[in-house]
């Protein structure tokens, strides 16, 4: 039986001076000066962390003192041994970062020069009993200054970009004081080995690759259609289906009969009417085990296996999905890498985020093309949670060289990408990159390169997964590319004016910017986390010193807050509308001022794009929404709705709160219009209450009934307010729905004046724990009911089912405790009561 060994043990580390060239079996034996790796796959950085070399402030952003590793070579060596005898050996490497070298044995076997490849060493006949395997890596900064750059392309195309590595690993072009634009300070180059090193043996036959194309046809049968590659004498080809542990389909794909030569075949095979994999929220992510076996004279010399699952999508107009039959609007966000100090794969780090964006009502992730290449692992965990996949491919902001080269290097990568996730159930389409024409059209520059993802792209697709949408970038469509009409739309509509934006088609980016939670935020500031000059406010202080009639924006926020934001960016720009809210007193106000201010963005464009048009009855435009960024890369002030410790604060629970997957929501335009959304997999049918409220008052000064039915997908106006013709302006407008079956489904709270026109009444709330759950009732309104968890001295690592969120009196709210703290204290406030209820938490069951 073949073989497929990971290298995860007998590693070291060495560095040395930049050179072309070495003698890799003076350095297979040398003994001096190498450092051990714990475990692989690991970056140069990592390993020197891990080793002590480094200290921790790099890892939270602070990158000067780590700037001299990219002035170094780096060597990785790797001592293993093979005891099979195999007519064919390979080395695979998953991913490099990314000038290397590869010598096995001081034989020069392999070089690379594309961070966004996989790479395959045949090494049949070099593999011996003890072997030493070395990698050496160029410092990167070399290659930049060789590579070929036209005179045409000057303001138009960051000169990172003749090289094939993330743009975000090289240091901004124009720096501007702060971070970078993914959070580092001033930059961060990652090099070394980030993806698994596999040795492969093999006898006279083995699978080579394989990849799948999974259907479902108008008659709801699945198809599977598969080509296989290969090399080796005689072999049968066949296949298992099994849902779970039970075979539920077998047979005979083709047999090769050119012995001793490389072979491709071509085979397909009908499941009939199988069992479907759905969208979370849309039912059970089904999924089958699929095996390719090879055998000769009977014996089993190969095997390929995949997890693939069945679902039939329909588009009848673009991003306009039906997914088996339903409905399905995205609702998600966009994804940056998981972390910015290792392109490593966290799983922990995965794991959380797949339970905040579960936790979020979320459907689908959007797969940053300025990100980098997420490993097997993550699509398996998207299949099985029913997560969906928007598949960027590696294309950033702006035009590229418009070589042959890059080209060539675009297309052998969307081959990889393509052959090695087409049969995912989660991946529902393919995009051509972030921003690249968007951003020519941004900077009135030449959209250099813009055939890569208008022809080199949709080729590959076309060619190896035809009949999967294709996206030719994000932003697409209409008269320009971030035309909100057609296509998708980012919504930089903070910095540029843009028309017809109240109703785009899709969202995906929409931005805003604030702080992240406070405990978050003390990690990351150098200095007092309240300057005592900050007790003017931002703006005051510009208007004393003559800056407002400057066209850049005063800071807003403490200096040593905006370090941590890329101000090139706009980020101080970008915000919500903070002065509708209390000036700060203090930290915790300011970032309740921004946090708050991002939430009511969140909610105000989230909501109008899910109830759709403003006629009644019409049908809505709006295909989907996401957040952006969903998470930090680095430890930053900027946009993130989950920040880089993986802590949600007010932008995060307005999410959680917009895609609940039934919504009610009050339009406020020439009249206030109540709408109910409904974006189950189901008919809902109810009775919706809504009511005028008097904060002075605290009591309902209207109220009506209304009997409802919403049909999947469906959304449309219940109540216009305008029968109530006039009331006061300080009065909160209610809704609740409950079902035919007794359930409230949802409600919500809405203001008719900015917060701070508002006053607040003390309130007494009361608290209390039912099994892992917080019930919670008051007698008057509290706004903003914010739960801090701790565990001995650790604030992190919570999760709240709701949070930061508003309280009626009379209503009940229960909310469940999540997260991986099984005990500590909760505390309880809401933001304008002066009194806090404190609860010690012991987790119940599982």
């Amino acid at each position: 039986m073949n073989t497929d060994r990971v290298l995860s043990d007998g590693w070291e580390l060495k560095r040395i001076d930049p050179r072309e060239k070495i003698d890799a079996a003076a350095y297979g034996q040398e003994k001096e000066d190498w450092i051990q790796v714990k475990s692989m796959p690991a970056q140069v950085h990592d390993i020197l962390y891990d080793n002590g070399f480094l200290d921790e402030e790099y890892r939270f952003g602070w990158c000067e003192n780590v700037l001299w590793v990219g002035e170094y070579d780096w060597l990785y060596r790797c001592h293993f041994r093979c005891e099979d005898e195999a007519s064919g050996a390979g080395l695979l490497f998953e991913g490099l970062d990314t000038y290397a070298d590869i010598y096995l044995n001081g034989k020069l076997v392999g070089e690379h020069d594309n961070f966004y490849l996989p790479q395959e060493v045949k090494v049949s006949g070099s593999l011996q009993k003890e072997n030493i395997l070395l990698i050496h890596f160029h410092r990167v900064s070399d290659f930049l200054e060789r590579e070929k750059w036209e005179p045409k392309w000057d303001g138009a195309v960051q000169k990172c970009k003749v090289i094939r590595k993330p743009i975000h690993d090289f240091p901004p072009e124009v720096p501007d004081g702060g971070s970078n634009y993914q959070g580092a300070i001033p930059y961060f180059s990652p090099i070394g080995v980030y993806g698994k090193v596999h040795v492969k043996t093999w006898g006279e036959a083995r699978i080579e690759e394989a990849f799948a194309k999974v259907t479902v046809d108008e008659a709801n049968d699945g198809k599977v259609r598969l080509i296989i590659k290969g090399e080796g004498g005689k072999t049968a080809l066949s296949y298992k289906l099994y849902a779970g542990q039970e075979l539920v389909q077998e047979g005979a794909l083709e047999e090769v009969q050119e012995p001793g030569t490389e072979w491709s075949i071509e085979s397909s095979f009908t499941v009939a009417q199988p069992s479907l994999w759905y969208p979370r929220g849309f039912g059970k992510p089904f999924r089958y085990r699929l095996e390719i076996i090879a055998a000769q004279q009977g014996n089993i010399v190969d095997k390929w296996e995949r997890q693939i699952g069945f679902k039939k999508v329909e588009m009848p107009s673009p991003l306009e999905f039906i997914i088996n039959g339903k409905r399905v609007r995205l609702w998600g966000g966009s994804m940056d890498p998981l972390q910015g100090y290792t392109h490593c794969y966290c799983r922990d780090r995965a794991m959380r985020l797949f339970d905040m964006a579960e936790n979020a009502n979320m459907n689908t992730l959007r797969i940053w093309g300025e990100g980098i290449p997420q490993p097997d692992e993550f699509y398996e965990e998207a299949d099985r949670r029913g997560i969906l996949i928007w598949q960027e491919f590696f294309l950033g902001h702006g035009a590229y060289p418009d070589t042959e080269r890059i080209a060539d290097e675009c297309r052998k990568e969307a081959a990889a990408l393509v052959k090695r996730l087409m049969h995912r159930p989660s991946l529902l389409m393919w995009c051509g990159g972030n921003e690249t024409i968007m951003g020519a059209e941004f900077a009135g520059k030449e959209p250099f390169g813009k055939d890569i993802p208008l022809k080199v792209f949709p080729q590959v697709v076309e060619e190896l997964d035809p009949g999967r949408y294709y996206h030719p970038n994000s932003p697409w469509g209409g008269e320009w590319a971030n035309d909100p009409r057609t296509g998708d739309y980012h919504t930089y509509d903070c910095v540029w004016q843009y028309p017809y934006q109240d109703y785009p088609q899709f969202i995906s980016e929409h931005i805003r910017t604030a702080p992240p939670v406070m405990h978050s935020l003390k990690k990351i500031i150098k200095g007092s986390i309240w300057p005592e000059d900050e007790k003017v406010s931002g703006w005051e202080a510009a208007a004393k010193q003559g800056l407002l009639s400057t066209y850049e924006s005063p800071d807003c926020m403490p200096e040593n807050w905006l370090q941590r934001s890329h101000r090139n960016a706009n980020g101080q720009r970008k915000s919500g509308p903070y002065w509708e809210f209390y000036e700060p007193q203090g930290p915790e106000d300011m970032i309740y001022r921004f946090g708050a201010a991002y939430g009511q963005e969140i909610r105000r464009y989230g909501e109008q794009i899910r109830r759709g048009s403003r006629q009644p009855g019409e049908s809505r435009r709006s295909k989907g929404y996401f957040s952006c960024k969903l998470l930090d890369t680095w430890p930053k002030v900027y946009c993130a709705s989950i920040d880089f410790f993986q802590e949600g604060y007010i932008p995060y629970y307005s999410l959680v709160r917009l895609f609940q997957p039934v919504l009610l929501s009050f339009e406020k335009g020439e009249s206030i219009r109540l709408w109910l959304v409904n974006d189950t997999d189901r008919d809902v049918e109810g009775t919706v209450t809504v009511s005028i409220y008097h904060l002075g008052e605290e009591r309902n000064l209207r109220e009506n009934q209304v009997d409802v039915r919403i049909g999947q997908g469906g959304s449309d106006m219940v109540f216009d307010l305008a029968e109530y013709q006039f009331f006061p302006k300080d009065c909160l407008l209610y809704a609740k729905f409950v079902e035919k079956n007794g359930d409230v489904c949802c409600s919500g709270v809405d203001y008719i004046d900015i917060e701070r026109h508002l006053r607040y009444k003390e309130a007494n709330l009361d608290v209390r724990l039912d099994g892992n759950y917080l019930v919670l009732k008051t007698d008057a309104f509290i706004r903003c009911v914010e739960i801090k968890g701790q565990s001995g001295e650790d604030e992190f690592g919570w999760l709240f089912s709701d949070n930061y969120f508003d309280l009626m009196p009379g209503e009940e709210k229960r909310v469940k405790i999540l997260g991986n703290k099984d005990s500590g204290q909760l505390r309880i406030k809401g933001h304008y009561l002066q009194d806090e209820k404190v609860l010690s938490f012991t987790r119940k069951g599982l």
